[in-house]
Protein backbone atom coordinates (compact mmCIF):
# COMPACT_ATOMS: atom_id res chain seq x y z
CA UNK A 1 0.00 0.00 0.00
CA UNK A 2 1.41 3.38 -1.02
CA UNK A 3 1.46 6.48 1.19
CA UNK A 4 -1.33 7.95 -0.99
CA UNK A 5 -3.48 4.84 -0.37
CA UNK A 6 -2.87 5.09 3.38
CA UNK A 7 -3.80 8.77 3.32
CA UNK A 8 -7.11 8.04 1.55
CA UNK A 9 -7.86 5.15 3.91
CA UNK A 10 -7.34 7.42 6.91
CA UNK A 11 -10.03 9.85 5.74
CA UNK A 12 -13.74 9.44 6.37
CA UNK A 13 -16.30 11.22 4.19
CA UNK A 14 -18.66 13.56 6.01
CA UNK A 15 -21.03 16.37 5.09
CA UNK A 16 -21.05 18.54 8.20
CA UNK A 17 -21.92 22.23 8.24
CA UNK A 18 -19.59 24.54 10.08
CA UNK A 19 -18.23 28.03 10.37
CA UNK A 20 -14.67 29.24 9.87
CA UNK A 21 -13.67 32.20 12.04
CA UNK A 22 -10.59 34.26 11.21
CA UNK A 23 -8.34 36.36 13.46
CA UNK A 24 -10.57 39.43 12.88
CA UNK A 25 -13.48 37.29 14.19
CA UNK A 26 -15.23 37.34 10.81
CA UNK A 27 -17.32 34.22 10.15
CA UNK A 28 -17.57 32.21 6.94
CA UNK A 29 -19.99 29.32 6.40
CA UNK A 30 -18.32 26.12 5.29
CA UNK A 31 -18.85 22.41 4.76
CA UNK A 32 -16.58 19.79 6.23
CA UNK A 33 -16.15 17.12 3.54
CA UNK A 34 -13.84 14.61 5.17
CA UNK A 35 -11.95 14.14 8.40
CA UNK A 36 -8.79 12.35 9.43
CA UNK A 37 -6.76 12.10 12.61
CA UNK A 38 -4.76 15.22 11.72
CA UNK A 39 -7.22 17.45 9.94
CA UNK A 40 -10.13 18.01 7.65
CA UNK A 41 -11.06 18.94 4.10
CA UNK A 42 -13.28 22.04 4.08
CA UNK A 43 -15.13 23.79 1.26
CA UNK A 44 -15.67 27.52 1.62
CA UNK A 45 -16.36 30.37 -0.80
CA UNK A 46 -13.74 32.49 0.98
CA UNK A 47 -10.09 31.91 0.09
CA UNK A 48 -7.48 31.78 2.84
CA UNK A 49 -3.72 31.92 2.26
CA UNK A 50 -1.50 29.05 3.34
CA UNK A 51 -0.63 29.33 7.01
CA UNK A 52 -3.80 31.24 7.96
CA UNK A 53 -4.91 30.35 11.48
CA UNK A 54 -8.65 29.75 11.78
CA UNK A 55 -11.19 28.49 14.26
CA UNK A 56 -13.53 25.82 12.92
CA UNK A 57 -16.87 25.72 14.71
CA UNK A 58 -18.89 22.53 14.28
CA UNK A 59 -22.31 22.46 15.89
CA UNK A 60 -22.61 19.74 18.57
CA UNK A 61 -18.79 19.41 18.77
CA UNK A 62 -17.37 22.84 19.53
CA UNK A 63 -14.45 24.84 18.19
CA UNK A 64 -11.19 23.55 16.76
CA UNK A 65 -8.11 25.70 16.16
CA UNK A 66 -6.46 24.97 12.86
CA UNK A 67 -4.06 26.20 10.21
CA UNK A 68 -4.47 26.12 6.43
CA UNK A 69 -2.00 23.58 4.99
CA UNK A 70 -3.21 23.69 1.39
CA UNK A 71 -5.93 25.43 -0.61
CA UNK A 72 -7.46 25.64 -4.04
CA UNK A 73 -10.77 25.72 -5.91
CA UNK A 74 -12.91 26.61 -2.86
CA UNK A 75 -11.32 23.79 -0.85
CA UNK A 76 -8.76 23.88 1.88
CA UNK A 77 -6.90 21.40 3.99
CA UNK A 78 -7.07 22.43 7.63
CA UNK A 79 -4.63 20.86 10.08
CA UNK A 80 -6.29 20.72 13.49
CA UNK A 81 -4.11 22.15 16.26
CA UNK A 82 -6.46 22.17 19.25
CA UNK A 83 -10.04 21.36 20.11
CA UNK A 84 -12.30 19.41 22.43
CA UNK A 85 -10.66 16.09 21.56
CA UNK A 86 -8.28 16.69 18.62
CA UNK A 87 -9.61 13.62 16.78
CA UNK A 88 -12.60 14.59 14.64
CA UNK A 89 -12.37 11.24 12.86
CA UNK A 90 -13.79 9.40 15.85
CA UNK A 91 -16.99 11.45 15.54
CA UNK A 92 -17.36 10.39 11.89
CA UNK A 93 -16.74 6.68 12.47
CA UNK A 94 -20.16 6.19 14.06
CA UNK A 95 -21.79 6.49 10.64
CA UNK A 96 -20.00 3.43 9.26
CA UNK A 97 -19.80 3.28 5.44
CA UNK A 98 -22.40 6.02 4.95
CA UNK A 99 -21.47 9.68 4.61
CA UNK A 100 -21.91 11.24 8.02
CA UNK A 101 -24.26 14.23 7.88
CA UNK A 102 -23.66 15.17 11.51
CA UNK A 103 -21.11 14.26 14.16
CA UNK A 104 -21.90 11.11 16.14
CA UNK A 105 -20.60 10.92 19.68
CA UNK A 106 -19.40 7.48 20.63
CA UNK A 107 -19.98 7.96 24.36
CA UNK A 108 -17.91 9.77 26.94
CA UNK A 109 -14.55 8.83 25.42
CA UNK A 110 -14.39 9.51 21.65
CA UNK A 111 -11.08 7.63 21.44
CA UNK A 112 -12.56 4.45 22.92
CA UNK A 113 -12.98 1.79 20.25
CA UNK A 114 -15.79 -0.65 19.99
Amino acid sequence: MTDDDKRRDDRLPVLWHGTLIDEAELSYPCEIRDVSHAGTLVTCEEEFPMGTELMLHIEDLGEFAGVVKWQGSQQLGLMILAGPDLVLKKFAEGSGANISKRPVELGDDPLKSG
